[in-house]
């Protein structure tokens, strides 16, 4: 009995940010209310809010839930035998398909971001994680500066990678795709170079 009421609750919370989602693309994060996540969830406010108090922290829930293949992003990148041009090119191809599956929840976070702090504070926080976890970044013989300055560099490309695939795939810039990722590739290369 409990294993069910755990099964139904998990289901119920997933409705909930798929519908949130969903509602996000179509409307815009800004013009989507919690009664309106609600409805289309065909649930009640109150339901709702016993899982999120804010569309917030719907997008926050989110982030987490896909943190991790974020994270498995950059481990790849960590543990890739050379850093070359062609190398990261073939890498920044995962990276497309990655965020291809999850652009609807990266324009949903941009969106948010420019509304909600708590969203831009989470989705800093998570560049920052996967940045500092890693290890190409901090050299044995570094100094913390050197280090600090090293996870920056990664987060700003990070942070560009990102952007650049927002203009590619989400606002139709395709024309310009190969330039781009040729561009994107040398400026990974470069970081490595260092």
């Amino acid at each position: 009995m409990a294993a069910n009421r755990t099964a139904k609750s998990i289901a119920t919370r997933q409705r909930f940010v798929d519908e949130a989602l969903r509602l996000f693309k179509e409307r815009g994060y800004e013009s989507t209310s919690m009664a309106q996540i609600a409805a289309a969830a065909d649930s009640s406010r109150a339901n709702l809010y016993l899982y999120f108090n804010s569309k917030s922290q719907i997008i926050r829930a989110r982030m987490t839930e896909i943190e991790a293949e974020v994270a498995e992003l950059y481990e790849v990148l960590d543990g890739m035998p050379a850093h070359t041009p062609e190398a990261l090119r073939e890498w920044l191809g995962a990276a497309r398909g990655m965020w291809l599956r999850y652009a609807t929840e990266f324009e949903a976070v941009n969106q948010a971001m420019a509304i909600d702090p708590d969203v831009l504070e989470e989705w800093l926080g998570l560049i920052r994680r996967v940045s500092s976890a890693h290890a190409a970044l901090h050299l044995d013989d570094a100094t913390e500066d050197e280090r600090t300055e090293r996870e920056v560099h990664m987060a700003t490309l990070m942070m560009s990678l990102e952007r650049n695939f927002y203009f590619l795939y989400v606002r139709g810039h395709k024309e310009r795709e190969e330039l781009i990722l040729a561009s994107l590739a040398r400026q990974w290369a470069q970081m490595f170079d260092d």
